[in-house]
């Protein structure tokens, strides 16, 4: 058998196993491992159109269909995040608010990556994942800019820390049964309203046991976020696609609205590799609005920071 039989045979194979994942990634409502397709979606656009291009080259006009018609689906689930939304821009006295997230890594010990990058963007308020004891003594000369801090006080990869130039209170607390600590933080701005910042870091969706805790936190992420009065946002590796049924229960639940509708998708996991998958979110209430949101440079961990300007 030829080489271009081969390629010819493995193709149609390539196209309904693209076409089966896409199917499964919509019943992750039932399944934590079939939601786990959901992920994916980008590379099954990719990989379905070109699939169909192929096919329509060699006149295979039943493969090139059924691949078109795949691509289509998954273009449709894509759509919301690619095609902007075209809301009224803020007032010109809105406050301009810039907000840095990052998860570290454990293992990572890049430290003036790290404060450089933070430097560079001077951000308002910075969120920092994975905030080890070895972290939280390198990021000690963020106080001078950023005095005010919260953290969960745990010094492992579940230790998260907020700090902020503007005035900020805050708390450390568990949401949901076996849930990671999050940090709840109000910052007083200058337009004399309070921001609160809910900053969590679920489970990772590994097992079926980390998936029903995840499932619980994010749930009660939604449930706690709810009955916070004025401007909020949830923020954090959720550990989630914004396609994925628990990130879509999370924004449905929680009233708040999925930043990249309105600043476009950074794909910030896994850094190392040329394909990623967002998983790193902030999700706003309906009085914020979102200037921008990118992907930062590399800090020597396995995520891209995240950076967002808002406005309101």
């Amino acid at each position: 058998m030829t080489k271009n039989k081969r390629l010819r045979g493995l193709l149609p194979v390539l196209c309904i196993g693209l076409c089966t994942a896409t199917l499964f990634g919509f019943l992750g409502r039932w399944s934590w491992l079939l939601d786990l397709f959901s992920h994916f979606r980008v590379v099954y656009a990719w990989g379905l159109v070109l699939l169909a291009a192929w096919f329509r080259g060699r006149k295979q006009r039943i493969w090139a269909g059924v691949a078109l018609f795949f691509f289509v689906v998954n273009l449709a689930t894509l759509w919301p995040y690619l095609v902007r939304s075209q809301s009224a821009p803020p007032p010109a006295e809105s406050l301009r608010l810039k907000v840095f997230h990052a998860n570290l890594l454990v293992l990572n010990t890049e430290y003036a990556a790290v404060q450089r990058q933070i430097a560079d963007e001077n951000p308002d308020i910075v969120a920092l994942a994975e905030l080890t004891p070895g972290w939280f003594a390198a990021l000690e000369p963020l106080k001078k800019t950023y005095p005010y801090f919260v953290r969960n006080h745990i010094g492992d990869r579940f230790g998260l820390g907020v700090w902020s130039k503007y005035p900020m209170t805050g708390e450390a607390i568990y949401l949901g049964a076996g849930a990671r600590c999050s940090v709840l933080a109000r910052v007083n701005l200058p337009t004399q309203q309070s921001l609160t910042v809910l900053y969590t870091h679920p489970w990772p969706p590994s097992k079926s046991q980390w998936v029903a805790e995840q499932k619980r936190q994010l749930a009660a992420v939604a449930e706690r976020i709810q009955t916070e009065p004025g401007p909020k946002l949830v923020l954090g590796d959720l550990n989630a696609t914004p396609w994925s049924y628990l990130f879509r229960k999370l924004e449905h639940d929680s009233g708040l609205r999925d930043t990249e509708r309105d600043g476009g998708i950074a794909f910030t996991w896994p850094e190392q590799l040329p394909i990623r998958i967002p998983i790193d979110h902030c999700l706003v209430s309906k009085e914020i609005h979102v200037l921008g949101r990118r992907a930062g440079r590399a800090t020597g961990s396995d995520h891209l920071p995240l950076v967002l300007e808002l406005a309101f």
